[in-house]
């Protein structure tokens, strides 16, 4: 391996460990959070895909969706499986998703849009289900589907229905 090709490689280990700590606070902390590392890059990662360019709110929406179906015993029960169901989330059909963990393990969630997505993560990996839209606090415990277009929906956060 090449000094250069080394340098990077420590450089992104360096920064992605500086991200992770800054984002996630101390190891103490971390040994009490209810999820793994891989549940919290996997949620940010679909969070982002799915509402990237939406309000914090629908963010919020997104991820407690996501957490609502892994809870339910009509869906599978791990982030990463209710992710990759088959039909649910046109993103990992594309390959969005696949790029978008990648750049979680690269470190760039850390500014922006995708640190919006990171903190959304966390907080509802760690429990959050209320979403506050237009000044109105929302309980998100009833919703497992959303999307653009939604018949029957019960609830509009954004570019975002919600049943």
């Amino acid at each position: 391996m090449s000094t250069k090709k080394l340098l990077q490689l420590i450089f992104t280990l360096v920064l992605l460990l500086t991200v992770s700590v800054a984002v996630r606070g101390t190891s103490s902390e971390a040994a009490k959070r209810p999820y793994t590392e891989k549940d919290l890059k996997y949620m940010a990662a679909i969070i982002y895909c799915e509402a990237g360019n939406q309000s914090y709110a629908g963010k919020m929406g997104v991820g407690c969706v996501v957490m609502n179906r892994v809870k339910s015993s009509r869906f599978p029960n791990t982030v990463l499986k209710v992710i990759k169901q088959p039909g649910q989330f046109g993103p990992v059909r594309q390959g969005k998703f696949k790029r978008e963990v990648q750049n979680v393990e690269k470190g760039k969630y850390s500014s922006g849009a995708r640190r919006s997505c990171m903190k959304a993560a966390q907080e509802v990996l760690e429990g959050q289900t209320k979403v506050t839209y237009k000044g109105r606090k929302l309980n998100m415990k009833k919703y497992h589907f959303f999307n653009g277009r939604l018949s029957r929906a019960k609830l509009r956060i954004g570019g975002h229905q919600f049943k």
